[in-house]
């Protein structure tokens, strides 16, 4: 009962998503700007400091992209509460995480067409993967952090005044976590008090796991700090969500 439910949850997010044609091409052109902004400004800056900005500026976009992905969730789930269809869905005989699975479906889409591009145009400006393992680790852990942070953004949806307000809070976290991250600049850069938390957070764990897949950081040190970061937010923000879909009225 949970796949078939999850299945067609999940086929109607991702028809909601082909009819919102301004979310699908800001998936594929935001990502593709940033980069393209970052390039240009910061490469000559960061060679300088004997930084290859080619190999360490892609995954960084790609984070930010999957950050992007979760901030549509917040929209929808905003929509949804607020026109009735969360409560109605909450009447029927649905298992109770089809919902967040099915949002979830239409989230991995958004998260590919961001991801592809960057990818692709990486490629083409110069990044490098060791192997067609890299490749597939890299997209693993750029769609299980886009997965993440679609549950975490989902869940401003619930208690947000409207799809808009929804955007605007999800982009409080997203803020910080990203620019208080390795992905820019090297944790060097920023003061000493503030090493710490830009060292551990989970964002600088997730691109350093991404780095790591092309050949810039070790893998066997990376990814489980990055799979431990998204495993327990994946938990703590599925549970909250199913919570917060039952209370919804």
């Amino acid at each position: 009962m949970l796949a078939a439910d999850t299945l067609i949850l999940g086929a109607r997010s991702v028809l909601r998503s082909q009819r919102n044609p301004a979310t699908m091409i800001s998936a594929f052109v935001l990502p593709l700007l940033f980069f393209t902004l970052f390039f240009v400004v910061m490469r000559r800056v960061m060679a300088a400091q004997g930084f290859d900005y080619v190999q360490l500026l892609p995954p960084t976009i790609v984070a930010q992209a999957m950050l992007f992905a979760g901030m549509s969730s917040a929209y929808y789930v905003a929509a949804d509460r607020l026109s009735g269809i969360t409560a109605r869905l909450r009447s029927m005989p649905l298992h109770r995480a089809a919902p967040i699975l099915g949002r979830s479906v239409g989230d991995l889409i958004r998260s590919l067409i961001s991801l592809v591009p960057i990818t692709v145009v990486g490629v083409i400006v110069g990044m490098r993967f060791d192997n067609a393992l890299g490749v597939v680790g890299f997209a693993l852990v750029a769609l299980a952090f886009g997965l993440v942070a679609s549950l975490g953004m989902g869940l401003i949806g619930y208690v947000a005044s409207s799809p808009d307000a929804a955007v605007s809070i999800a982009s409080m976290p997203y803020l910080p976590l990203l620019m208080l991250s390795t992905g820019f600049v090297p944790v060097e850069n920023f003061p000493g008090w503030l090493q710490p938390f830009v060292e551990w957070q989970p964002v600088t764990a997730v691109i350093d796991a991404l780095r790591a897949f092309t050949g810039e950081g070790d893998i066997g040190s990376t990814l489980p700090v990055a799979a431990a970061w998204m495993g327990g937010l994946a938990l703590l923000f599925a549970a909250l969500g199913a919570r917060a879909f039952k209370r919804t009225s």
